[in-house]
């Protein structure tokens, strides 16, 4: 468990602290949550990933955040972060990663009940279902795994693929949990052993958005950004794929959805991203975002969100009031500020 969900565990150091007072002391006008998605009865591809909230839950993050902060677009966001919009009242930048179809069919419908503007990050090869992210693989085959005997065959087979001695049904569920983009051939090997597909997966339950889907969200106000090819994590890949896969997936949002603007979501993280990184997206005009929660950047482009979706369920208050309570803290010892190599 990392550090920041300890605070949100003992939120009773903060939690009789307003909202109101946590943004004065820390200084700070604009935050950026970001989600993945919002379940609607079972889910079956992130539940052993991350806690994703219901409709209900992520109505009541909304009610929250309306109460303290002015929901805002990613245009009002650049004016803000340029200076040409001056002193803001407290406000909101949502967004959402990995393109996921619950967006179109929960949580559009909730944000513009509310009048929230939103922004969602896609990955070019996943569009239109077309391949499966190796964390969902992951998922698939965890839930698989628990709902059957893993036989010695099982097992023999499975070692075999994963190039280790005989394991047991905990380790290989820790290993599965422990995959990266790199052992996307061994899952795809493992999921035919353990009788899952994920091309059917991909067509039953279709669990990215189509481009009809985006188009239609675009006619009613949303806004789209790239967010990888591919879905690896930076820190892995080396300078120029890093680049690849960025410029790759900008390319394929904005001209196939005809957008003029270049925004872009780290998928995991930017650890492990360097400044000659950060240098070639300023000369290609790409606004990027992290998920580091609250910290300040020294890149006037590049912005950092706060994730809402940990291992346990937190609501919106308890995440946001704790960011604040945390950002508080890293001041002091001069630690709220993202330095890069």
């Amino acid at each position: 468990m990392e550090f920041k969900e300890l605070i949100f565990k003992f939120r009773i150091c903060y939690s009789f602290l307003p909202t109101k007072l946590l943004l004065k002391m820390a200084g700070k006008k604009v935050i950026l949550p970001f989600y993945h998605t919002a379940i609607g009865g079972e889910i079956n591809f992130v539940n052993h990933l991350y806690n994703a909230k219901s409709e209900r839950e992520f109505e009541q993050d909304l009610d929250y955040l309306l109460k303290y902060f002015k929901p805002i677009n990613i245009k009002t966001l650049v004016k803000i972060k340029s200076g040409e919009i001056k002193n803001p009242d407290p406000c909101f930048f949502l967004s959402f990663d990995d393109g996921l179809s619950k967006f179109y069919l929960f949580i559009a419908p909730l944000l513009l009940k509310y009048n929230v503007p939103a922004t969602v990050f896609l990955n070019s090869d996943f569009v239109n279902n077309q391949a499966l992210f190796y964390r969902y693989k992951v998922n698939l085959l965890i839930d698989k795994v628990l709902k059957i005997e893993l036989t010695e065959k099982l097992q023999n087979e499975i070692s075999k693929v994963i190039k280790t001695t005989k394991i047991n049904k905990y380790d290989f569920i820790k290993w599965l949990k422990n995959c990266t983009h790199f052992n996307n051939f061994e899952l795809d090997k493992i999921a035919i052993l353990l009788k899952v597909s994920f091309k059917d997966f991909l067509v039953k339950e279709k669990p990215y958005l189509s481009s009809q889907q985006i188009k239609e969200l675009i006619t009613k106000g949303f806004t789209f950004g790239a967010h990888s090819c591919s879905h690896p994590r930076y820190d892995l890949i080396d300078f120029e794929n890093q680049l690849c896969e960025t410029k790759d997936s900008i390319h394929f949002v904005t001209k196939t959805f005809n957008l003029e603007q270049k925004l872009f979501s780290f998928p995991f993280s930017d650890v492990g991203v360097s400044k000659l990184f950060f240098k070639e997206m300023e000369k290609n005009n790409i606004y990027s975002f992290g998920t580091s929660g609250l910290k300040d950047e020294n890149l006037d482009f590049h912005l950092q969100r706060i994730p809402m979706e940990y291992s346990s369920k937190y609501s919106a208050k308890t995440i946001i009031k704790g960011e604040l309570f945390y950002y508080i803290l890293k001041r002091f010892i001069n630690r709220n500020k993202i330095k890069r190599n």
